[in-house]
């Protein structure tokens, strides 16, 4: 599979006493693609502001911890405890884990 980045970590959103924390994860290698897009509205109109996503590919063997929404992720390596303010939220995680072991991976969404 193809990787253009050697880590990223994802910070998973927890809640201790009804207040957010996170527990820091580390993902080994992985593909990481910037994306920009326009939305349509109702009336055919084309928005001004562009939507910005990140996409991640991350390879099963690189997973030590399957992120959901709302956790937190950065695609460079951190020793925070807490995700520093840069950090993406996850929207979207898919998974893909059949097949032979060299094409299994999860696609996360993050903004």
């Amino acid at each position: 599979m193809f990787t253009n980045l050697e880590n990223a970590v994802i910070w998973e959103k927890i809640t201790i006493d009804r207040a957010p924390a996170y527990v820091r994860h580390t993902v080994g290698e992985c593909y990481h693609e910037s994306t920009k897009s326009q939305q349509i509205d109702r009336t055919r109109s084309v928005s001004r502001e562009p939507e910005n996503q990140d996409f991640y590919c991350i390879p099963a063997a690189s997973l030590d911890y399957l992120p959901k929404p709302d956790d937190r992720i950065l695609p460079e390596c951190s020793d925070s405890d807490s995700p520093p303010g840069d950090a993406l939220t996850v929207v979207t995680v898919k998974k893909f884990l059949y097949g032979s072991a060299c094409v299994q991976h999860i696609e996360v969404t993050a903004k």
